[in-house]
C-alpha cells in the first residue's frame, strides 16, 4: 500500500513540475504601438511558448535573502507600573465654590503613542485626552470623584489609578448666637 502512495505522489509531482516548466504567454500591440503580455488569450494576440525552468541558483539565493532580511517586529506594549492622582489628596476639603480645584495625574513610565489616558470627574470624563492637568471651579456642595485610566488603542483597558474622593462643602454664615438654647427669649425677672 504504501509504495503505491510513493508511486502515485511521484507521478503527481512529475506532472507539476513538467507544468510549470511549460507556459504560455499571449503578446500583442495595441493601436498606440505598445507591446503588451499576458497569460489570457487577447484578440490579435501571438501565443509564445516558454520552456525550462529558472536557473536553479536563483531559488536559493532567493531563500537566504528572505531569511537574513530582518522582519520589523511589532513593538511590545507598554507596561504601566503606576497611575496615580498626585492632586489633590483624597478626603480633601474645598469650602469655596469658586476656588481653583487642580487635578493632577501621574503614569509612569509616560504615556505610549497610541495610548489614552482619560480623567474621569463623577464618571465623566474630564477635559481632553492625555492631559496630565486639568483645572476647573463652581462644583456644586458635597462628596465629587476622580479617577484615570489608560486605553490602549484598541480601546482595552492597560490600568486604572485608585479612586479619589474630595468634598465641596459651605462655610456656615449663621449666627451662632441665633441658635439653640440662645432661640428662647431670656427668663423675665421674677418680682421680688
Amino acid at each position: 500500500m504504501k509504495t503505491w502512495v510513493l508511486l502515485l505522489l511521484g507521478c503527481m509531482l512529475a506532472a507539476t513540475s513538467h507544468a510549470q516548466a511549460r507556459r504560455v504567454v499571449y503578446e500583442w500591440t495595441d493601436a498606440n504601438g505598445v507591446r503588451h503580455f499576458s497569460d489570457q488569450p487577447q484578440p490579435g494576440a501571438r501565443e509564445i511558448t516558454l520552456s525550462g525552468s529558472p536557473p536553479s541558483s536563483t531559488a536559493p539565493q532567493a531563500a537566504a535573502a528572505a531569511r537574513s532580511t530582518p522582519r520589523a517586529t511589532p513593538a511590545a506594549p507598554v507596561q504601566y507600573t503606576r497611575l496615580e492622582i498626585i492632586s489633590p489628596d483624597n478626603d480633601a476639603s474645598f469650602f469655596t465654590p469658586d476656588e481653583e480645584i487642580v487635578v493632577r495625574v501621574r503614569p509612569e513610565p509616560e504615556i505610549a503613542a497610541g495610548d489614552r489616558l482619560v480623567t474621569y470627574l463623577d464618571g465623566r470624563q474630564l477635559g481632553d485626552v492625555n492631559q496630565l492637568e486639568h483645572r476647573f471651579s463652581n462644583l456644586p456642595r458635597g462628596a465629587h470623584t476622580l479617577q484615570s485610566a489608560i486605553f490602549a488603542r484598541d480601546g482595552a483597558e492597560r490600568i486604572r489609578s485608585e479612586k479619589i474622593t474630595f468634598h465641596m462643602k459651605q462655610t456656615t454664615v449663621n449666627n451662632p448666637r441665633n441658635q439653640g438654647p440662645a432661640l428662647r427669649p431670656p427668663p423675665r425677672p421674677q418680682p421680688r
